[in-house]
Formats: C-alpha cells, sequence, structure tokens
C-alpha cells in the first residue's frame, strides 16, 4: 500500500494515467509464482483444440483496487509500455478475465487473448521484472487505445489477428517526450471520407486491405477485435464516414466493412415514389 501512495500518476502524451498497483502473481513459499494448467479440468465433449496460447503455464493474480470503471489500461514492465487495452469494467477485466485463467479459456473459441497476457505476466515475473499496472478513466475508450498502440507500438499487443506490433518499443522515458499531437492519427481517416465522397456507388464493400490501402497504413488492433469501433455513434473516426452520408451497415470483423450511401438511398426512393 505504501508504494501505491507515493508512485505519481503517469503522463503519456495527452493522457493521465493513474497508478493502481504492481501484479505480484500467488507465490509458494520459496517465492517462486505458483503455475498451473487447467486445461485437464475442461469436459470437452467437442474435442475442441487448445487456442493458440492455451497451453500455458499460468499464474493467478488479484489487482488492487478493482473499480469498476470504463477506460484504458497501460502495463509497464520496468520501464517499457508493453500492453495497452480496453476495458467498460476494469475490475472485471483484470481479476477475472487476466487474473484467473479457467479451464475454458485455453481451448479454441475460449479467450486466447487472456491466456497470452497472463502467461507472458508470469514469464516478466519470473524474469524478476517489475510489473505495474495503470488506468486512465474515459469514455472514448476504443480511440484512446488505438491512439496509444499506434504511437506506443507495444510488444505485448497484436493487429487483432495473433500478428504481433512490428516496430520497436521504446521506453516511456522516451516516448513521452515526443509530439503529442493526434492530428498525424486521425487525418488518416480523412483519406477514406475522400474516397467515399467521390464513390459513385450506393453500397461499397471494402476489405480490410482495401481500407488499409486507402488510408495508407494499417488499421488499429480495436478494428479488428471490436465491432463497436464501426459504429457511428460519435467516435472521431466514424465521423470521416458520417461526414459524407455514408455509415456502416455491416462488418465481417477482421474481414470486411460495408458501407452504405445514406443520402443515395433517400433519393432512390424518392425516384420511386415518383414513377
Amino acid at each position: 500500500m505504501g508504494l501505491e501512495k507515493r508512485m505519481l500518476p503517469l503522463r503519456i502524451f495527452d493522457y493521465l494515467f493513474q497508478f493502481v498497483c504492481e501484479i505480484i502473481p500467488e507465490l509458494e513459499k520459496d517465492g517462486i509464482p505458483k503455475e498451473y494448467m487447467p486445461q485437464s479440468r475442461f469436459r470437452n465433449v467437442s474435442n475442441l483444440p487448445l487456442n493458440q496460447y492455451g497451453k500455458g503455464p499460468f499464474c493467478r493474480f488479484k489487482i488492487a483496487h478493482a473499480f469498476r470503471k470504463t477506460g484504458v489500461y497501460l502495463v509497464v514492465i520496468n520501464e517499457t509500455p508493453k500492453y495497452v487495452g480496453e476495458c467498460e469494467d476494469f475490475g472485471k477485466r483484470w481479476n477475472m478475465g487476466y487474473g484467473v485463467i479457467s479451464p475454458r479459456k485455453c481451448y479454441k473459441a475460449g479467450q486466447s487473448t487472456n491466456c497470452r497476457i497472463n502467461n507472458l505476466i508470469l514469464g516478466a515475473f519470473k524474469s524478476c521484472d517489475k510489473i505495474r499496472l495503470f488506468f486512465h478513466e474515459t469514455n472514448n475508450r476504443f480511440e484512446v487505445e488505438d491512439d496509444l498502440i499506434e504511437r506506443l507500438d507495444p510488444e505485448w499487443n497484436t493487429k487483432g489477428t495473433g500478428r504481433p506490433r512490428k516496430r520497436q518499443v521504446q521506453p516511456i522515458s522516451e516516448k513521452i517526450n515526443q509530439n503529442s499531437s493526434k492530428e498525424l492519427a486521425r487525418n488518416k481517416y480523412k483519406k477514406l471520407e475522400e474516397y467515399l465522397r467521390n464513390s459513385s456507388k450506393q453500397i461499397e464493400n471494402l476489405a480490410y486491405e482495401d481500407i488499409e490501402r486507402i488510408i495508407g497504413t494499417e488499421l488499429p488492433s480495436s478494428a479488428y477485435k471490436y465491432r463497436a469501433w464501426w459504429s457511428s455513434s460519435g467516435h472521431p473516426h466514424a465521423k470521416t464516414w458520417s461526414n459524407v452520408n455514408w455509415k456502416v451497415s455491416s462488418v465481417n470483423i477482421g474481414e470486411s466493412a460495408t458501407f452504405k450511401n445514406i443520402i443515395k438511398k433517400k433519393n432512390v426512393v424518392k425516384l420511386a415514389q415518383k414513377d
């Protein structure tokens, strides 16, 4: 508790992160972390294979201050940001998600991300690394997560398809001194806005690869993981298509997104009524 009181908030670019706790797994009497292999306790009647990270081993831990808040969390190993994620319920995500790996999580269609992060935390602790957890409360959790992943390139984050980040991670001490402007991250979606504005089609069914070619860079990991990222409910990136009267009508997560032109649809209805 004394450590938590002494830790100051951490500012990363435009975001202020509160220190939550140092993550320490359950330990044996000799100080070695307890390791778990829960797979055998799952009644695998469908003969499911293990997921990519389901082999383990895993640890167990509980975080202090398991508050039920929405926002973005940051895992810092020593002085390097290793993982950025978003959550609707911070306490549930960490104590019920990452902190305990149930037998079902280990198998296909389980929760491979929870398995992966838990195993990485175990490995970091066994390497005598200091594992610290920070939290930034925000309702714009998808945008903040995307922005930080793009600019920090944390090693533990993936593209959403299991592919690791490619660029080298820099320590926080170097990152926080860089330009904190968000204009570059936001402006890339302007190219998609321009593409849709110039489109003569009623419907544009674009593969993720098509969209990435249009904007000139990769889509953030949230676009590969969350249907809500494609919602037009006020997200800044979604304004790039709503500004030109398009909406996302359907999404095949990780594969494609279908855009519909709202104005042209209305015009078609009016012409049909006249006829």
